[in-house]
Order: C-alpha cells, then sequence, then structure tokens
C-alpha cells in the first residue's frame, strides 16, 4: 500500500512581505502632515521686536519708532501705515511715510511735547500678502519734556529779534533822514534871523530919511527963497 505524504504550501504572508506593508502604512499618515504642515516661509510674518518697546517708559525723548518683523513686509502701498497718538488721544507726531528697511519698518517723529502715554498703530502688508495690523504703547515722563522743550525756544524768540533788528535800522536810518533838514539853509543862504535884523535896518533907514526931508522942509530958509523966486 502506497502512502502519500502532502507537503504543506509555503504561505507567503510571511514576515518578510508584512513588514514592508507596517511600515507603509505608518509612513503615509507622516508624509501627509509633512505636506499639509506650513513652512516657515509661507506663514505669516509677525512683529518680534520694536524701539520703543512696548509698555516702556522713556527719560528721554525718541526720534523715531521702529518696528521689526519675522520676515520683510511688503513696501509701500496704501495699506501700510504707522500713526503714533499722543496722552491726549488726538495729536499724532509720526512725520512722513513708514520707511522699509529689510524686517524693519521705522517712521520719524517730531519733538513730542505731552509727558505721559503714547500710543503705536501699525498696519503692513506681510510678505506672504495677509496684513498685520496692532498697536503698542510707550510712556514718555515729563523730564524728557522739559529737557526737549529748549529747542523750541529760539523760535519763540525769533520776533524778538526781529523788532530788535528793525529798531537797530531805524536807529541807524535817523542821521540819514535829518540831513536833508540840514542842508536846507545852506540853500535858502541867509536864515531868518539875518533876513528880520535886515527889514528893521532897511525900516529904519526910512524912516530916517523920510524924517530928515521933513525937517527941512519945516526950516525958514527953505520957506523964503521959494517967496523970492
Amino acid at each position: 500500500m502506497t502512502t502519500d505524504h502532502s507537503i504543506p504550501a509555503h504561505d507567503d504572508a510571511g514576515p518578510s512581505r508584512v513588514l514592508p506593508r507596517v511600515a507603509a502604512a505608518l509612513l503615509a499618515p507622516l508624509a501627509a502632515a509633512l505636506v499639509l504642515a506650513p513652512s516657515p516661509a509661507l506663514a505669516h510674518d509677525a512683529l518680534t521686536g520694536s524701539s520703543p518697546e512696548d509698555g516702556q517708559t522713556l527719560d528721554s525723548v525718541p526720534e523715531e519708532v521702529v518696528l521689526t518683523f519675522s520676515n520683510a513686509p511688503m513696501e509701500g502701498g496704501s495699506g501700510s501705515a504707522v500713526v503714533v497718538t499722543g496722552p491726549d488721544e488726538e495729536t499724532t507726531y509720526e512725520e512722513g511715510e513708514p520707511a522699509f528697511d529689510g524686517t524693519d519698518v521705522s517712521v520719524g517723529l517730531s519733538t513730542l511735547d505731552q509727558a505721559g502715554e503714547y500710543t503705536i498703530g501699525f498696519r503692513v502688508v506681510s510678505s506672504d500678502g495677509h496684513p498685520i495690523q496692532d498697536t503698542l504703547t510707550f510712556s514718555v515722563t515729563e523730564e524728557a519734556v522739559a529737557a526737549a522743550a529748549p529747542e523750541s525756544v529760539p523760535e519763540e524768540t525769533a520776533p524778538d529779534e526781529a523788532e530788535e533788528a528793525g529798531t537797530e535800522e531805524e536807529a541807524a536810518g535817523e542821521p540819514a533822514e535829518e540831513a536833508p533838514a540840514d542842508e536846507a539853509p545852506a540853500s535858502e543862504g541867509v536864515s531868518p534871523v539875518a533876513l528880520a535884523l535886515l527889514a528893521v535896518v532897511a525900516v529904519g533907514g526910512i524912516a530916517a530919511v523920510v524924517l530928515v526931508a521933513v525937517r527941512m522942509r519945516k526950516r525958514p530958509g527953505a520957506g523964503g527963497g521959494a517967496d523970492q523966486k
């Protein structure tokens, strides 16, 4: 009698083929996460620092405001602005348009003349095209404002200097105005006093002539001679 011995078939699902499938199943979600995750270049820009710093109290008046971002914002455009408002919440102190220098955006300031808290409001366009806007604050002490005040004193005294200059010009011009008056007597030749004396002498001479003529007519000899003729 013949006995058949069956040989078990080879299992194709051995460990050598299971491991690649498991690895593929684990790598697929990881690859998808890496693809969907935003890279730093695609992330929105963010403010990383400022001068003055947010909440800082200053003992000297700043001349500009500088904002620093994680990436360089888009330059210019109507969407960019930096506004600095004083403690009265009405007066603004920024001068000109914002200047872009890499990751820095700056704007100049006129002299801060109020003690208290100032507000920096800004809006820029991120490098990916999205707008960024926020507000910061800083404070200025009374000592800082007082130290900056003397810079405006020469402007206030300018009118006084102009008046002094005008007074000096008037004083310098007085001799020139009096000169024609001094020359007037020379052009007339004889002073009024001399003319009066001449008139008195002339009248006196005429009176003397008339008196002599009258006396001669009253002399006896003058009348007799006339009768003899």
